[in-house]
């Protein structure tokens, strides 16, 4: 089951961080998969990174060892 808290990017910043990417890399074409794949992972990489730390699967609660209080 997708997570709701998770932005999904939408088609219109995919296609726009793509396209940064593509000038980015001197407006070669033939890597426009690459680009588009580049620009969804860090869309969701950035989503991750900016969601509340409540909200994210990866934080786990640090806790003290007794030994070191």
């Amino acid at each position: 089951m997708p997570d709701a808290s998770k932005k999904v990017p939408s088609q219109a910043e995919i296609e726009f961080l793509a396209y940064q990417i593509f000038l980015e890399r001197g407006g070669e074409p033939g890597h426009d998969l690459s680009d588009w794949l580049a620009a969804e992972e860090q869309l969701r990489t950035r989503s991750e990174a900016e969601a509340p730390v409540a909200q994210r699967a990866d934080t786990t609660p640090m806790r003290k060892s007794a030994a070191g209080a």
